[in-house]
C-alpha cells in the first residue's frame, strides 16, 4: 500500500492547504485540512491541525482506544490546538480536517468541513464523507428541480462547521468502518478538486484518468485541475492511495 501525493496552489497567493501521511504497522494515517481565514491565518490553521492529528494518533497507540476513538480523540486534540495557536497571536482562523485509516481491509474516517473523501471502485466515484457545507443543503433544490447542480456547487462553499478551537458544529466520525475491496482507490482532497470530481457526471476524460494505473494517480489529478484554467482556482491537495 503506497500514497501518492500532490499540490497545486491554485490562483491563489498563498497554499493554505496542509496533510500528512503515516505508516503505522497496522496501516496508513493519511491526513488532509484545508485552511481558512485568508493568508497567515489559513496556513497556520491548517498546519497546527494536522500537527495535532498526526502526534495525538501516534501517542494514542500504547492507550487502548479503537481506530475510532483514536481519530475522535485526535480531532479534538487539533482544534484545540488551533485555538490555542490563534490565542497566542490574537489572529481568528479555521480549517477543515479529513482524516482516514487504511488498513486490515477497511477504511476508518473522520472529518470536519467540506474536503472530499472518495472512493473509486467499479467505474463509480463514491464521496465516502459528509459534506459540512451550504451545498449539502442545497443539493435537496437540486434534487427537487429548483436549482442546477452547477449553481449549487458555485453557491454552497459557505461552511457549517470546522475546527477553530471552539465547538465542533458537526462531526462525520461513523463508527462502522467501510470495507475495501482489491483494486479500490482512495483519494483524500482539499475541495481545490470539486469541479473535477465532484460533477454529477464524470467526464470520459476523468474516468480514464481514475482508471489508470499509469503513473501517479494524485499528480495526474492535480494536472487535470490545472487543465481546466479556471481563473479562480483554489488551492489544490491530493494524497492517492491504491488498496492492493
Amino acid at each position: 500500500m503506497k500514497a501518492g501525493i500532490a499540490q497545486w496552489i491554485g490562483c491563489r497567493e498563498k497554499q493554505e492547504d496542509s496533510y500528512r501521511v503515516k505508516y503505522f504497522p497496522d496501516g496508513l494515517l493519511v491526513v488532509v485540512a484545508d485552511g481558512m481565514g485568508g493568508h497567515h491565518c489559513g496556513e497556520l490553521a491548517s498546519a497546527e491541525a494536522v500537527c495535532a492529528f498526526e502526534d495525538f494518533f501516534a501517542e494514542s497507540a500504547s492507550l487502548g482506544l479503537s481506530v475510532s476513538e483514536r481519530l475522535q480523540s485526535a480531532l479534538i486534540a487539533a482544534n484545540e490546538s488551533v485555538g490555542r495557536a490563534f490565542a497566542d497571536c490574537c489572529r481568528c482562523g479555521g480549517t477543515t480536517l479529513v482524516a482516514a485509516f487504511i488498513g486490515q481491509g477497511v477504511i476508518r474516517w473522520v472529518s470536519v468541513g467540506d474536503s472530499p473523501l472518495l472512493l473509486w471502485r467499479g467505474g463509480r466515484l463514491l464521496r465516502l464523507n459528509a459534506d459540512h457545507s451550504l451545498r449539502a443543503v442545497l443539493m435537496e433544490y437540486v434534487s427537487a428541480g429548483t436549482m442546477s447542480h452547477s449553481d449549487a456547487m458555485r453557491s454552497g462553499h459557505q461552511l457549517r462547521s470546522a475546527l477553530t478551537g471552539g465547538e465542533i458544529a458537526m462531526v462525520d466520525a461513523p463508527t462502522t468502518p467501510q470495507p475495501l475491496l482489491p483494486g479500490d482507490r482512495i483519494i483524500v482532497a482539499s475541495d481545490g478538486v470539486d469541479e473535477l470530481l465532484l460533477s454529477p457526471v464524470l467526464t470520459d476524460e476523468v474516468r480514464a484518468l481514475l482508471s489508470g494505473r499509469d503513473g501517479n494517480l494524485s499528480v495526474r489529478v492535480v494536472e487535470a485541475c490545472q487543465a481546466l484554467n479556471d481563473p479562480g482556482a483554489d488551492n489544490v491537495t491530493v494524497v492517492s492511495v491504491d488498496w492492493p
